[in-house]
């Protein structure tokens, strides 16, 4: 069993760092595409419709498919001021805490938007934009994201309750 969960640990490590890597391509990919739609509108004089679309469907899977890296890192935004005033086993409970609410809301918004994917792929939505993008990808990448956070803090979560400590930085920290 131990093994099985050092295997689960390993993965979700490896894909939240592969994850973590492909956000930051997503995001040089916009500041491209961007500029190409900056030079084409103001020199070229050709404007796209779909830039700004594509833009947002960029940045949607690089937040969200990047979200479990940073969490690896213990990246997010924290409160350190009640880490410098706590004791270090009070401090180990507040993060544990913390990481099992945000497990629990990470678990049931992921399953909501993966219903949400579903039925826009099912019933075949799209933006209201001419380029009419289906709304599934956005979605699924949304998904993708939330699943691979909430993965992050079930192995965070439970290394924290397994070794009494949960102020490590889960996987690699």
């Amino acid at each position: 069993m131990r093994s099985a969960w050092k295997a689960f640990a390993r993965v979700v490590g490896r894909a939240n760092a592969f994850f973590g890597l492909v956000g930051g391509l997503l995001i040089v990919v916009s500041c491209v595409a961007i500029s190409y739609e900056v030079f084409s509108r103001y020199y070229l004089k050709a404007p796209h419709t779909w830039s700004l679309e594509f833009n947002i469907f960029l940045l949607v899977a690089a937040t969200f498919l990047a979200a479990g890296f940073t969490q690896m890192r213990r990246g997010h935004v924290g409160t350190e001021v009640l880490e410098s005033v706590m004791s270090a086993r009070w401090n180990r409970l507040r993060i544990l805490a913390g990481d099992v609410l945000s497990l629990a809301l990470c678990a049931f918004l992921a399953v909501k938007v993966w219903q949400y994917a579903w039925q826009a792929w099912s019933e075949g939505w799209t933006t209201d934009s001419v380029w009419a993008p289906h709304l599934w990808i956005p979605y699924s990448l949304m998904g993708a994201g939330l699943t691979l956070i909430t993965a992050e803090y079930v192995v965070q979560v439970v290394e924290a309750v397994t070794r009494g400590d949960a102020g490590s930085g889960g996987n690699g920290q």
